[in-house]
């Protein structure tokens, strides 16, 4: 085999397969990327770990066919290193050999592993698919991979599950506490059907990262998705992806997702307040809050929201924003969670939050629904979160205006109680309370125990 190229363009590339190659596995060829190049159809890189592969075709002139094993890092170190900007890549007895075309000083030998036993990730054959943006399917990964349960990857619950209606896809992730859903319209090719299946994180992530290629675009992204269920109505398969001359496989996550359509709640007849990204961004990013009392409290008012947040060793924090909004509501809301979800959102986006009563789920949207966002508030007693002291003061962030208040106070929703999903979301809500609690007694014990081995130094000391 022997190739020229531009070492740049295919440094770009290269890293993106090498992140998919396992760093050590009981089969040590599946530690290398894989070239392969053909004088008619170019030349092509690509990894696996059996679970995750891809396959990228790279601008480069082959003027031998062959196939090579390159090995990661040392490979990376030789592109980026190299000054020349036209490289040569050639497979030799034991290995390979890269040397620059204008310095003959530039030239790196490599002992390379032979790439016969080297499993192949074949070219995305499907007949039927989904077609849908490049840039559409990034903003549904962005806007609800966060939301996965990063506790225990290996449930269901901790990768993104997406399912479809016709032409439309929609992708869902939850941990127990939030919900983030996201719907999208795309195109269904020669009758994909799919039952709902479970991405896992690092085939999105990988995604990702091929989807910021500039070659890219905003070019249609082909997904066919190949899932069973079992008798016990857990879902496995595979699903690939094509795009812009690449291609991802993937297997999915084996596991039952929530029906999380019983735990979305119905808009109408609950409290309905309107409010801008920007400015509530803004509003929480200064709030002060710990790890341990991430709450903040939330209060509804006529034409304004006030957030309320007390940590003990800090100050404490209060402000105004305006929002359109008629009634009263309270509730607490763990911050991250709220910064999460709107770092994801345009600066200029309005976000419908929709309330019922205390300790019901709520429900942020955008987009006339096609972005939905529920949030377990923490049951932690509000009087946690006191009013500060009369010198304090409250910060107004911008006018608080009722121009837009359209919206009336009606009877609130809640879900029933014996839904069996809203359970969950309690039990999680409660177990998280618990953690936090078992982590302040940590501490305290933590610092009981300096004070003690304290005392006995300064009685040794006195000795």
């Amino acid at each position: 085999m022997k190739i020229h190229f531009e070492p740049k363009d295919f440094l770009r590339k290269f890293k993106i397969v090498a992140s998919v190659a396992p760093v050590m596995d009981v089969n040590p060829t599946l530690c290398n990327v894989k070239i392969v190049a053909d004088k008619r159809f170019g030349a092509v890189l690509m990894a696996t770990d059996t679970g995750l592969g891809i396959r990228i075709r790279v601008d480069a002139d082959v003027s031998k066919s062959g196939e090579a094993l390159l090995p990661p890092k040392q490979f990376r170190q030789i592109l980026e290193s190299a000054k020349d900007d036209r490289l040569t890549l050639e497979t030799t007895k034991n290995g390979i050999l890269v040397t620059g075309k204008h310095d003959g000083n530039e030239q790196w030998g490599l002992d390379t592993l032979p790439p016969d036993e080297f499993p192949t990730v074949d070219e995305f054959t499907e007949t039927a698919y989904h077609e849908i943006p490049a840039k559409t399917l990034s903003e549904m990964i962005r806007r609800t991979m966060f939301a996965i349960d990063t506790e225990d990857s290996r449930s269901a619950l901790g990768g993104v599950c997406v399912e479809h209606d016709g032409n439309s896809i929609t992708a869902v992730a939850t941990d127990g506490r939030r919900l983030a859903a996201q719907n999208a319209d795309g195109c269904c090719v020669n009758g994909h059907e799919f039952v709902p299946a479970i991405l896992p994180v690092n085939a999105l992530k990988l995604l990702t990262k091929v989807l910021k290629e500039k070659s890219v675009g905003n070019a249609d992204v082909k997904i066919a998705v190949n899932a069973v269920v079992d008798k016990d109505g857990r879902t496995s398969g595979t699903v690939h992806f094509l795009c812009g001359g690449v291609t991802i496989f993937s297997r999915l996550m084996v596991g039952r997702f929530p029906k999380w359509r019983t735990i979305m709640p119905e808009t109408d007849g609950r409290l309905h307040a309107k409010v801008r990204c920007k400015t509530l961004r803004t509003a929480l990013d200064r709030m002060v809050t710990t790890k341990l009392e991430p709450g903040i409290l939330f209060t509804f008012r006529r034409g304004s929201l006030t957030l309320a947040s007390r940590a003990k060793e800090h100050r404490q924090s209060k402000m105004a924003i305006p929002v359109a909004f008629n009634g009263t509501a309270e509730f607490v809301l763990d911050v991250s969670f709220m910064r999460d979800c709107l770092r994801t959102l345009d600066a200029d986006t309005s976000i419908d939050i929709y309330m019922a009563v205390d300790n019901d789920p709520v429900l942020f949207e955008i987009g006339n629904g096609n972005y939905r966002y529920l949030v377990m508030p923490m049951s932690r007693d509000k009087s946690e979160i006191a009013e500060p002291e009369a010198d304090t003061g409250i910060e107004v962030v911008g006018q608080v205006s009722t121009e837009e208040e359209s919206m009336k106070k009606v009877d609130g929703a809640p879900i029933p109680d014996n839904d069996m999903e809203t359970k969950v979301f309690q039990l999680l809500q409660e177990k998280e309370q618990l953690q936090a609690k078992a982590e302040q007694y940590r501490v305290l014990l933590d610092r009981a125990m300096l004070v003690i081995e304290r005392m006995k130094n300064e009685q040794r000391v006195c000795v």
